[in-house]
């Protein structure tokens, strides 16, 4: 997949400096310092917790007991 390099994806804060470095950048241009990378375990894992909250959700919308 293609990421648009024109597209604005916001800005975050540098924790070496306190810079804002824009969101699509993985590393600081004024200290260095390097973002890192989530791993594809966390993303599984960031995955089926967001599937598990929605069903959770769902069950205490509809009132059902277990």
């Amino acid at each position: 997949m293609k990421i648009d390099p024109n597209k604005d994806f916001g800005n975050r804060e540098c924790p070496g400096c306190a810079m804002e470095v824009p969101a699509n950048q993985n590393r600081c241009a004024l200290c260095g310092y390097e973002f890192p990378h989530a791993s594809p375990a966390k993303q599984r894992l960031t995955r089926w917790g967001a599937i598990v909250m929605i069903i959770l959700f769902i069950l205490v919308f509809l009132r059902v007991r277990f």
